[in-house]
């Protein structure tokens, strides 16, 4: 009789049962994909299925070392006091409270990275049910410091302002993605000596920014004879060429 007496309670008056994935006041957050942007002007979007949220994505800014994009992640399961907590692998999170049917109030945090210029940031958020794309910027690197030129998968990059030392047919693979390798010849010239060896470059660490995201750092290894006094290994910060 009890549990006769329970159920027709929880169905006709609902006897403060939770749904899953509802606030502590009841609130069942709308299913389907969720937008928002942060205070960074940055987007955030995520799904709420079956009392988790899946699919959440977002962008922050972690200082001068810049912006990037989430990486993605399992689902995560809504409390019942509506809050859910989304880490990312690479040390930033993002977490928000349902405060009502159709919103929901967070924050997107990057703690400290042990690296100059890269503090604890955050940015809040209020974010309401409907779809927002994330929209791909393209993917570019500083092909000529002297023009400060961008391209993507460039056949030459010139790598000092005076062009005594440039990259050409260079050829890519991986573009795009967190590291990117090419192989091609480099021509340096130092005086009168002018060599070609082979070189290796590849490209990481990719900063957001507008309509475009820029690998920054550049390293490079040259197979062959090179100039007396010239190093066969270099790395370049490319963001240093954009400041000077």
């Amino acid at each position: 009789m009890r549990n006769l007496a329970a159920l027709l309670c929880a169905a006709v008056l609902g006897c403060g049962v939770l749904t899953a994935g509802a606030g502590a006041d009841g609130i069942v957050p709308v299913e389907g994909p969720w937008h928002a942007t942060t205070s960074a002007g940055l987007p955030v979007s995520f799904a709420v299925s079956g009392g988790q949220v899946t699919s959440f994505q977002y962008r922050f800014k972690w200082g001068f070392c810049g912006t990037y994009t989430s990486h993605a992640g399992p689902a995560v399961p809504i409390e019942a006091s509506g809050h859910w907590k989304a880490p990312d692998p690479a040390g930033p999170y993002i977490e928000a409270t349902f405060t009502a049917a159709d919103r929901a109030e967070g924050v997107v945090v990057a703690p400290d990275r042990m690296l100059p210029g890269c503090p604890h940031t955050q940015a809040t958020f209020t974010a309401e049910p409907g779809p927002a794309p994330f929209k791909e910027p393209k993917v570019v690197v500083l092909a000529s410091v002297g023009k400060r030129r961008y391209a993507k998968e460039p056949k030459t990059m010139v790598i000092k302002r005076d062009g005594s030392m440039r990259f050409e047919a260079l050829q890519w693979r991986g573009w795009g993605g967190e590291v990117t390798h090419a192989t091609g010849r480099a021509f340096i010239g130092v005086g009168r000596v002018i060599r070609w060896p082979r070189v290796t470059v590849t490209l990481e660490e990719l900063i957001e920014g507008g309509e475009q995201t820029t690998y920054f750092v550049m390293s490079y290894v040259l197979h062959g004879r090179v100039p007396p006094g010239f190093r066969h290994k270099g790395e370049r910060l490319m963001a240093e060429y954009v400041r000077n």
